[in-house]
């Protein structure tokens, strides 16, 4: 059975194939089975175990499959003294009120409503943070200067003590702020001053993933495009990551990227045509359509992969970048640090990174096959 639903996994997931493949040949664990093991034998991480035996909706169905028959045939058993302390402590959070958590939006001039990638993360926080017994409110915040007064004062009345602050288009200075009552996580880096704890999703290695996949599809010229602002806003790591990708693999046609403060259709086209791409990959699904008015078929004479797939208007290929998952991750982040009595800028800052999704679509082919 578990040999059957590792073919499914790795077929879908191929990026866990090579860990699958050797876990089959497992050592005879010295120790009764853990979480750790259940991970090395799956190749998930200890977190996605975890989830998916307590039956955490963050973990799809397929994924728990897999986890449970492994945790089966490796006669895990959860401590029974573990097991117990962790079901107070979920009775406790379902009836308890622990306290008070606030998301903060940081808003960019001119922007009204929620993207969906901000609805999904602020969906998967609330529900965590009911499940840990707290309640989160959402804020939009617009800095004026880097004291931010206004806010504190509503965060301390409301008794705030932990916060959470969203990606945004620009980074905001928050170095007069006073952070003393407050524990504190931000999601990415829309803080540029001080240096918070973080989660959020690993860019750098995902975009990795992604190029290696696309390569190992057949694509030869990958095409890289990007808008400054989000560029700047992650330190460079899809730009960073795209540029060691080619330095890595000497066998494809090295194309420059095209980083512009705004992705223009004449500017788009006139990159194109000097370098030919057979993939694109950036943000930005108008492209295709700048394409197919030049006659240029998506995906038969290009293909298009999405770095934020959670943002497209149209079915393709992209990237999930967990949503939902990166803000629970983020309240738990945080919760940590207030049963902890940790509060204040921290010394040590911690990240906490999460591995994106690939997500076949239509704007892709496999090449040469």
């Amino acid at each position: 059975m578990l040999s059957r639903l590792y073919k499914v996994f790795s077929a879908r997931h191929p990026a866990h194939a090579d860990l699958t493949g050797a876990a089959k040949s497992h050592p005879h664990w010295p120790m009764p089975p853990s979480l750790k093991n259940i991970a090395l034998h799956t190749g998930l991480s200890v977190a996605t175990v975890s989830r998916a035996l307590r039956g955490s909706d963050l973990v799809n169905e397929e994924t728990r499959a897999l986890v449970e028959q492994a945790a089966s045939e490796l006669g895990y058993t959860r401590p029974p003294l573990v097991g117990a302390i962790m079901s107070s402590l979920r009775r406790s959070a379902q009836h308890s009120y622990l306290g008070n958590l606030a998301l903060i939006h940081i808003a960019s001039p001119g922007q009204s409503e929620w993207i969906p990638f901000h609805k999904e993360s602020i969906e998967g926080a609330q529900a965590r943070a009911a499940e840990l017994g707290f309640k989160l409110s959402v804020f939009k915040h617009a800095p004026v200067d880097n004291r931010h007064a206004a806010l504190n004062r509503v965060l301390r009345s409301r008794g705030i003590t932990g916060l959470i602050f969203i990606n945004a288009q620009a980074r905001a200075d928050f170095s007069r702020f006073d952070w003393s009552p407050f524990a504190a996580v931000q999601i990415d880096y829309p803080v540029s001053d001080p240096v918070l704890h973080t989660s959020g999703i690993d860019h750098h290695r995902t975009i990795q993933m992604a190029l290696t996949r696309l390569a190992g599809l057949g694509y030869r010229r990958i095409g890289f495009f990007i808008e400054r602002y989000k560029d700047h806003r992650l330190a460079y790591k899809w730009s960073g990551a795209f540029a060691a990708f080619q330095r890595g693999m000497p066998e494809l046609k090295p194309i420059p990227e095209l980083e512009q403060p705004v992705i223009e259709k004449a500017d788009f086209l006139r990159w194109f045509k000097k370098h030919r791409p057979d993939v694109l990959v950036g943000h930005k699904t108008a492209v295709i359509d700048w394409l197919r008015g030049e006659h240029v078929r998506v995906p038969e004479d290009a293909g298009f992969f999405n770095l934020n797939w959670n943002e497209s208007d149209i079915p393709c290929a992209g990237l999930d970048l967990e949503a939902r998952l990166q803000g629970a991750v983020a309240v738990e982040h945080v919760v940590t640090q207030i049963h902890q009595f940790e509060k204040g800028v921290p010394a040590h800052p911690k990240t906490i990174y999460i591995e994106g999704r690939w997500v076949d679509g239509p704007t892709l082919l496999t090449k040469g096959k």
